[in-house]
């Protein structure tokens, strides 16, 4: 193969990872204590995104056929800090506590270490010395790769429990396995750096394309974690979810109708103490339990405009219309619980006006601050005292 042609396979990969690596930096991600694995996450891929791309750059002047023992040398380096990168980042989505910056230390200077001993050994050594040399380095990447996949098996067995058990819907577990197969993804890439160590240049070309695929797809599951991530941390870290409410106290909506009707008179326009007046008839008349009614729909029914309506709850309510809504949703559906806590959760979240019961579940605990489930165990024990 020509040395211009695996230097263009070099450089696409490069400038692809390095992009990519670009745009998992650039992810927004909200300053909320739940958030700051996702963070440290993001960090942690950044970094192995760039560290690949400065490799595949610098390999670009690597004379190929006097050299290529360095190439593979480096490649499986390379293959082990991705490994420790792609696993504590997968780790943090399932299971934080696991991953504390001591664990990573220590990680990364025997990683580190080794890598020493391996460009050493390829520098210093004879050829055949060398090959035993790599071949005992790669029975050690091979073995980072087992320890890392049982720590995985093991978190994500207990991340599966907890979650269920906090949210007691096997439907949002499945919506989550893509964590596993990302993992199991970044395992099989793993070893498919042999085909880079073997020497052959069609085999590492075929590498260079099957991890450059690889990398678009865990870019784009890092980011679809961001609608997950709340549902995710409010189960497993409890001492960092929010205060529970009292059940001896209806859930209130922020911004309800009742308590703005006054500051809307008082402080505000005519037109805004007209919204008020028909919106407090829309509540009364619980409206806000219909599904598929949009918001331009809501604000011709109170005879505004949906700018006037979007604009009269910034200004006086204080959120948006859809997650006042959804407050006013789940107060119905905890008063629906305190008067029958043996009503199934399904006829529960339908009655309320969720039409989507995982949804029904993820909103009910990052609103109420604990799963439904437990919210209706506590709901019977006040019935029975």
């Amino acid at each position: 193969m020509a040395y211009t042609l695996y230097s263009a396979f070099n450089l696409a990969s490069a400038v692809l990872i390095g992009g990519l690596a670009a745009v998992i930096a650039a992810v927004r991600i909200p300053t909320r204590v739940q958030n700051r694995h996702y963070r440290t996450a993001r960090t942690f891929l950044s970094l192995a995104f760039i560290l690949l791309a400065l490799i595949k750059l610098t390999e670009i002047v690597v004379p190929k056929d006097s050299d290529y023992a360095l190439t593979g040398c480096i490649a499986l380096i390379v293959g082990a800090f991705q490994a420790m990168c792609f696993a504590q980042s997968l780790m943090l989505f399932i299971r934080p506590q696991r991953v504390t910056w001591r664990r990573v230390v220590v990680q990364l200077a025997g990683i580190s270490a080794a890598s020493f001993a391996l460009v050493t050994c390829q520098v210093l050594l004879p050829a055949r010395g060398y090959h035993i040399v790599l071949a005992v380095c790669s029975a050690l990447y091979v073995a980072l790769l087992t320890y890392y996949t049982m720590a995985f098996r093991k978190a994500y067995r207990q991340f599966g429990e907890v979650m269920f058990e906090y949210y007691q819907e096997e439907d949002l577990n499945h919506q989550l396995r893509w964590i596993s197969y990302t993992f199991y993804s970044s395992l099989a890439v793993g070893l498919l750096v042999f085909l880079s160590v073997c020497g052959n240049k069609w085999l590492d070309c075929l590498f260079i394309v099957i991890y450059s695929a690889f990398y678009v797809y865990l870019t784009g599951r890092f980011i679809n974690y961001g609608q997950y991530v709340s549902t995710v941390m409010r189960a497993v870290q409890r001492d960092e979810q929010s205060q529970v409410l009292p059940l001896n106290e209806p859930v209130q909506p922020q911004g309800q109708v009742g308590q703005t009707i006054v500051k809307a008179t008082e402080d505000t326009s005519i037109k805004f103490a007209h919204i008020t007046e028909r919106l407090q008839q829309w509540v009364d008349k619980e409206e806000f339990l219909l599904n598929d009614v949009s918001v331009k729909n809501v604000a011709a029914e109170l005879d505004t405009t949906p700018r006037q309506f979007n604009k009269y709850f910034s200004e006086v309510m204080g959120e948006d219309f859809v997650k006042w809504r959804i407050r006013l949703r789940l107060q119905y559906a905890c008063r629906l619980i305190n008067q029958n806590p043996d009503r199934s959760i399904q006829e529960i979240a339908a009655e309320s006006g969720f039409g989507d019961r995982s949804y029904f579940y993820r909103k009910f605990a990052e609103v109420i601050g604990m799963s439904v489930t437990q919210y209706k165990q506590q709901a019977r024990l006040n019935a029975e005292s």
